[in-house]
């Protein structure tokens, strides 16, 4: 009995051998969404206020979106977010499913807020957004051009 006990012991002393030499690494976690990625393309666009009459037709810009975005089975695009006199006032990421997106907005002090809204087209590499939450009180829209890398 003691030998069967002792062998017992052992088995289980050998597989938690693994959990025992484990030790935290000094490296930061790996993101999903790794930012070092190759990128698919450049994005350049606004924020503010339109309407639908012809198509989207822009009627006032409050801020000028640019900077990278990612496809595949969603699009995420991050970037700067500049005022009209082409100042950084802070930064956006988005991620883009078919009918919504969400993601954060962050200001130059770091304060990040969350920005969720509804897809309300996505065609040919171009999108137009109308946002429901940001902190960007006064811009109901989105709207981004698409440019891939060739």
């Amino acid at each position: 009995m003691k030998k069967k006990l002792f062998i017992i012991c052992f088995c289980v002393f050998l597989m938690s051998m693994p959990t025992i030499l484990a030790f935290p690494t000094t490296n930061k976690p790996t993101s999903l969404f790794n930012p070092n990625k190759m990128s698919d393309g450049t994005f350049a666009g606004g924020l503010g206020q339109g309407h639908w009459g012809n198509g989207f037709e822009i009627e006032t810009i409050h801020n000028y979106i640019y900077g990278v975005y990612w496809s595949g089975s969603f699009t995420r695009i991050s970037g700067d977010i500049t005022n009209l006199n082409n100042k950084k006032i802070g930064e956006i990421s988005i991620y883009l499913f078919s009918t919504i997106f969400f993601g954060y907005t962050r200001n130059e002090q770091g304060q990040q807020q969350i920005i969720l809204g509804l897809v309300m087209e996505h065609k040919s590499n171009q999108f137009v957004g109308r946002i429901f939450f940001s902190m960007f009180k006064s811009t109901p829209h989105i709207w981004a051009y698409l440019i891939p890398n060739i």
